[in-house]
């Protein structure tokens, strides 16, 4: 890029980012790869999986590979693969790369990016590739920290990837049996998988997230100075304004709307129903296989439902698969609607064709084991 087309020329915070996310497509998600790793790692050196986890987690896997498979039926996963966190980082961000990709093209496409109408838009939309690969490696980094599996970003991938050193601290913190907590997590992860993998669960949920993706646009520029201060006190004092200046860019780091400067229509809800419905059909899965196999299997389960509400929502403002205590909620109604009317043979319809609820029927599991039964 010459320097006569650096939108970031002579502005020092901008200038500092694009050197670091570099100027084509492959820099920027090195860029981005890199920014994942540094969060993920809390920039310390990070130790391979030890051998004995590893050997761990291939004998606990198999133990939930034939459990689950005898309570729901789903062809099963093979062994899950322990990784780093920067490992875990990695791969989340080549999964959702593609969406991030669309999203780019998307606000670079924007009516309102335009120049002509607004010369800071433009500047936004010129920014725009390096913002969403920064904001997909912040979230990537921020999620490997506390990610047990792949179930933390519920979009689905070949290989299932646990990371082991973020299972130990939970269990020490806890004061968990680290196996057992390993047992609980191999449980779900084997279920979210093999749930994912049914053709009309992965074309939905596809055909959802870019649904999700497509309803960003544009924000108006200037609804970002509601973020930033309406004064930065006295700029005689360098460590005062730098401490200002760094606490309203942790607001705007720590919101991906207001990193991209973009919106999002509402109306996502269909999104919502099925991350509702497919989270509390895992949790039944698990709560029928977790009891057999994991002692204190109560006390566990609610000590990662915990670390589960508790989570950053990064992940749900931009890609809209995390879910609130209230969805959640609605999501388990749902599931024990449908046991307590039709037995789990009948929650067994949802991977029917046809099968997955519409947010109405969320809320009604009458109504949507009726409609199954209506004739073609």
């Amino acid at each position: 890029m010459a320097d006569d087309d650096d939108p970031f020329k002579g502005i020092p915070f901008l200038g500092d980012i694009a050197s670091i996310f570099g100027g084509n497509e492959e820099q920027l998600w090195e860029g981005a790869r890199q920014a994942a790793n540094q969060l993920a790692t809390g920039g310390k050196l990070e130790h391979n999986v030890d051998p004995v986890e590893r050997h761990r987690l291939s004998e606990i896997s198999r133990v939930a590979e034939l459990h689950v498979a005898h309570v729901t039926g789903l062809q099963v996963a093979p062994q899950l693969e322990p990784v780093t966190r920067s490992g875990w980082a990695t791969s989340a961000l080549e999964t959702i790369r593609p969406l991030m990709d669309r999203l780019s093209e998307r606000l670079r496409d924007d009516p309102a990016s335009s120049t002509a109408h607004d010369p800071f838009a433009g500047l936004l939309a010129m920014m725009s590739p390096m913002t969403v690969a920064m904001t997909a490696g912040m979230m990537a980094g921020h999620l490997a920290t506390s990610a047990f599996g792949n179930s933390d970003l519920m979009i689905p991938r070949e290989h299932v990837h646990i990371v082991t050193a973020n299972i130990a601290e939970f269990a020490n913190e806890w004061s968990l049996d680290v196996d057992d907590v390993m047992l609980w997590v191999a449980i779900r992860e084997h279920t979210m998988h093999a749930v994912l993998a049914i053709p009309e669960v992965h074309a939905e949920l596809h055909s959802l997230l870019l649904g999700h993706i497509d309803g960003f646009r544009r924000g108006d520029p200037m609804s970002l100075d509601l973020e930033l201060p309406t004064s930065l006190g006295d700029v005689s004092d360098p460590q005062q304004l730098q401490a200002q200046f760094g606490e309203q860019l942790q607001r705007i780091f720590g919101n991906p709307e207001l990193l991209l400067g973009v919106t999002r229509d509402e109306g996502q809800s269909h999104l919502e129903t099925l991350i509702c419905v497919l989270t509390a059909y895992v949790d039944d899965v698990v709560a029928q296989a977790g009891p057999r196999l994991i002692g204190g299997f109560g006390a566990l389960s609610e000590a990662v439902r915990r670390r589960a509400l508790a989570g950053a929502d990064y992940a749900d403002r931009l890609l809209g698969v995390r879910l609130t205590a209230e969805a959640r909620d609605r999501g388990d109604s749902f599931v024990a609607g449908v046991i307590e009317r039709a037995g789990r043979e009948g929650l067994a319809r949802l991977f029917e064709p046809g099968g997955l609820p519409t947010p109405n029927e969320l809320v009604a599991p009458g109504l949507w084991l009726a409609r199954l039964d209506l004739p073609l």
